[in-house]
């Protein structure tokens, strides 16, 4: 059995972590106090939290191989944060073991004979989402949705037959976004590296083509840079949470080797740096042979990049 002594500095411990969410009562002198009065003050701490206004539900977009998961895990790093990694009720993508998903109830029920349709998955989603959200919030943390866009964008044909994560989630929860990006051609160079330069995403044409469609689809929300993360990570970070309305930790980055996240397909390293681009293999140098393609050079110029090969992989704007 926990002993008074002990009970009594968990209960202070207790209130040391609520502080920051909500200022606890002054606990000058709350040696001297009964037992009893530091359990009230846990609890009215409690109560406080739960009656504050709902915390909003933030979410993160950008496409495969754009150095999302590293900026994803510097967000997952930040104080009383859960981030969710790759959330897309409605991809079919799934890599391992297509049929075993023991606690996934929509893949389950899309494996039936006669599977629910767009509205009930939604509703499935959205349920366990609010449910998550509620728990975390009562426990004073920020949720967090990392969505994989790619799946919504790069394998749907028509992308318009399937909502968007933002307005599943728009009408539950207020929502915080922001948009990760990488120069075009060092993003699809990797995602030919990795083999999923398939389907729409074939050529590098496609893939701007559907990159061009998921920016037009989230215009409005605050871009940010990986070059530029890479570059100036504190500074970066700080701006990502920020926008997000999330604490910032000065120290994120000593506890990021304990982060890990699906999707981190990238480079490996113990430390944020710019890397040079990967040389060029002759089947994606051959795409520029003839005329650099439309859809690659609109869409380096909507988001400030140098589309020529030979130039800077840094943004220009």
């Amino acid at each position: 059995m926990t002993d008074r002594p002990d009970l009594q500095g968990f209960l202070e411990d207790t209130l040391a972590l609520l502080d920051p969410i909500m200022p606890a009562d002054s606990l000058d002198g709350a040696s001297d106090e009964a037992l009893e009065g530091l359990l009230a003050q846990c609890q009215r701490q409690v109560t406080r939290i739960q009656a504050t206004a709902r915390q909003p539900l933030r979410l993160i977009h950008h496409f495969a191989c754009t150095g999302g998961t590293l900026m994803s895990r510097a967000l997952a790093s930040q104080p009383n944060t859960m981030l969710l990694s790759e959330v897309d009720p409605f991809s079919t993508n799934r890599r391992i073991s297509p049929g075993f998903a023991p606690s996934d109830l929509i893949h389950l029920a899309r494996q039936n004979r006669t599977p629910p349709g767009q509205d009930t998955i939604t509703e499935m989603f959205l349920q366990q989402l609010d449910v998550l959200h509620r728990a975390t919030q009562g426990e004073g943390r920020h949720l967090v949705i990392r969505d994989h866009t790619h799946s919504h964008f790069c394998e749907f044909a028509d992308p318009g037959d399937r909502p968007l994560m933002r307005d599943i989630v728009s009408g539950r929860f207020e929502t915080r976004a922001l948009l990760t990006v990488r120069h075009p051609l060092d993003s699809y160079a990797s995602l030919r590296h990795n083999g999923w330069a398939r389907g729409l995403t074939d050529t590098l044409e496609g893939y701007a083509r559907c990159y061009l469609r998921f920016l037009d689809a989230y215009r409005g929300l605050e871009i940010f840079h990986y070059e530029r993360f890479a570059q100036h990570p504190d500074l970066e970070c700080r701006r990502m949470t920020e926008c997000l309305a999330l604490e910032f930790e000065p120290r994120w980055q000593d506890f990021l080797p304990a982060i890990h996240l699906t999707g981190d397909s990238g480079r490996k390293s113990a430390s944020i740096v710019q890397r040079p681009r990967r040389p060029l293999t002759e089947a994606l140098r051959s795409q520029f042979e003839a005329a650099m393609p439309d859809c690659y050079r609109e869409l380096c110029d909507r988001l400030g990049y140098d589309p020529d090969p030979a130039g800077s992989v840094l943004p220009m704007t």
